[in-house]
């Protein structure tokens, strides 16, 4: 693939980390009306509102859509340099992200009284996140192990920081979470990084 295609993916994770950030900040931040405030069958447009019914979920499958498509790209580049187990780690995290696209289609899409459809949607986000945190640990220590220090840091800082983080709030450590903002702040950075050096076409990894 020609650099002009790695830009372009590049371009798309930036992309999926604004749009989680955008998800994810609190819903006071929003005008009024609120979720809370008497209901409203036809919210203004950007209200909080209308953000959580209609901007969120929106953002939310774009942003994991636009993931999959930038780590697919980093996946293609790479591929040939990685050891084998370094692959199959990094096909576990595409196939999570994969999973976790329909696990969140069909949280979004389910009814308000469809408990069938949102648990079915929890389970396939919990073998999602299993799959991607799994993936991401090994896709990324494979590049810490053949010097690429930012890959491998973006890819592994991820996982460790959210088990970090739900360890602690486990421990009765109570964190704040910015209404999620928190949360979303590390898969950001990451698309970020990925995304960077996707459209600088940093393609110096040695893995074997």
């Amino acid at each position: 693939m020609g650099q002009r295609f790695h830009r372009a993916a590049g371009f798309v994770l930036a992309l999926s980390a604004v749009c989680l950030l955008i998800a994810t900040v609190p819903l006071d931040f929003w005008p009024t009306p609120r979720p809370g405030d008497s209901y409203v069958f036809d919210p203004p447009l950007f209200s909080a509102i209308w953000v959580q019914r209609t901007l969120i979920p929106v953002l939310v499958m774009c942003a994991n859509v636009l993931f999959l498509i930038g780590l697919s790209a980093l996946f293609r580049r790479d591929s040939a340099s990685m050891s084998h187990l370094q692959r199959v780690f990094g096909f576990a995290s595409l196939v999570g992200t994969g999973i976790c696209v329909l696990g969140t289609l069909l949280f979004t899409t389910a009814g308000p009284n469809d408990i069938g459809t949102e648990l079915t949607a929890l389970l396939v986000l919990a073998l999602s996140f299993g799959l991607i945190f799994s993936g991401l640990i090994g896709w990324g220590a494979g590049y810490l192990r053949s010097g690429e220090l930012r890959l491998g840091a973006a890819l592994t800082g991820v996982p460790v920081f959210i088990g970090v983080y739900f360890g602690l709030s486990l421990a009765g450590i109570e964190l704040p979470s910015g209404g999620g903002l928190l949360l979303s702040t590390p898969p950001s950075l990451m698309a970020l990084v990925v995304g960077y050096d996707l459209w600088v076409d940093d393609n110096a990894s040695d893995t074997g």
